[in-house]
Protein backbone atom coordinates (compact mmCIF):
# COMPACT_ATOMS: atom_id res chain seq x y z
CA UNK A 1 0.00 0.00 0.00
CA UNK A 2 1.53 3.28 -1.09
CA UNK A 3 0.97 6.34 1.05
CA UNK A 4 -0.01 9.47 -0.85
CA UNK A 5 -0.49 13.11 0.05
CA UNK A 6 -4.19 12.59 0.72
CA UNK A 7 -3.36 10.00 3.39
CA UNK A 8 -1.07 12.52 5.10
CA UNK A 9 -3.89 15.08 5.00
CA UNK A 10 -6.19 12.47 6.55
CA UNK A 11 -3.72 11.95 9.39
CA UNK A 12 -3.62 15.70 9.95
CA UNK A 13 -7.40 15.76 10.25
CA UNK A 14 -7.31 12.80 12.67
CA UNK A 15 -4.96 14.59 15.06
CA UNK A 16 -7.07 17.74 15.04
CA UNK A 17 -5.14 20.20 12.92
CA UNK A 18 -7.37 23.14 12.07
CA UNK A 19 -9.42 22.61 8.92
CA UNK A 20 -8.55 26.09 7.64
CA UNK A 21 -4.83 25.27 7.77
CA UNK A 22 -5.40 21.91 6.09
CA UNK A 23 -7.56 23.44 3.35
CA UNK A 24 -4.77 25.80 2.30
CA UNK A 25 -1.85 23.36 2.43
CA UNK A 26 0.36 22.99 -0.60
CA UNK A 27 2.00 19.60 -0.98
CA UNK A 28 5.47 20.79 -1.93
CA UNK A 29 5.90 23.76 0.44
CA UNK A 30 7.54 23.36 3.88
CA UNK A 31 4.89 22.58 6.49
CA UNK A 32 6.33 24.95 9.09
CA UNK A 33 5.82 27.87 6.71
CA UNK A 34 2.15 26.89 6.26
CA UNK A 35 1.00 26.93 9.87
CA UNK A 36 1.98 23.42 10.97
CA UNK A 37 3.95 23.73 14.18
CA UNK A 38 6.36 21.71 16.31
CA UNK A 39 3.46 20.17 18.22
CA UNK A 40 1.42 19.23 15.15
CA UNK A 41 4.14 17.42 13.21
CA UNK A 42 5.08 14.90 15.93
CA UNK A 43 1.36 14.20 16.44
CA UNK A 44 0.99 13.42 12.73
CA UNK A 45 4.13 11.26 12.87
CA UNK A 46 2.70 9.32 15.84
CA UNK A 47 -0.56 8.77 13.94
CA UNK A 48 1.46 7.54 10.94
CA UNK A 49 3.39 5.12 13.16
CA UNK A 50 0.16 3.67 14.49
CA UNK A 51 -1.62 3.48 11.12
CA UNK A 52 1.25 2.15 9.02
CA UNK A 53 3.20 0.15 11.63
CA UNK A 54 6.47 2.01 11.18
CA UNK A 55 8.82 3.50 13.75
CA UNK A 56 9.74 7.15 13.29
CA UNK A 57 12.53 8.54 15.43
CA UNK A 58 12.82 12.19 16.41
CA UNK A 59 15.54 12.47 13.77
CA UNK A 60 13.16 11.04 11.16
CA UNK A 61 10.46 13.54 12.08
CA UNK A 62 12.90 16.42 11.75
CA UNK A 63 13.40 15.67 8.02
CA UNK A 64 9.69 15.60 7.20
CA UNK A 65 9.45 19.01 5.56
CA UNK A 66 6.57 18.77 3.07
CA UNK A 67 3.48 16.64 2.59
CA UNK A 68 4.97 15.01 -0.51
CA UNK A 69 8.22 14.42 1.38
CA UNK A 70 6.35 12.91 4.31
CA UNK A 71 4.52 10.48 1.99
CA UNK A 72 7.72 9.53 0.18
CA UNK A 73 9.52 8.97 3.48
CA UNK A 74 6.75 6.68 4.76
CA UNK A 75 6.73 4.73 1.52
CA UNK A 76 10.50 4.21 1.89
CA UNK A 77 10.08 3.01 5.48
CA UNK A 78 7.40 0.51 4.49
CA UNK A 79 9.48 -1.24 1.81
Amino acid sequence: MAVGAEEIIGLMKEVGIDDQIIKDLKYDVPLFSQGIDSIDLPAVAAAAEKKYGVNLSDADVSVLKTINGFAAFLNGKMK
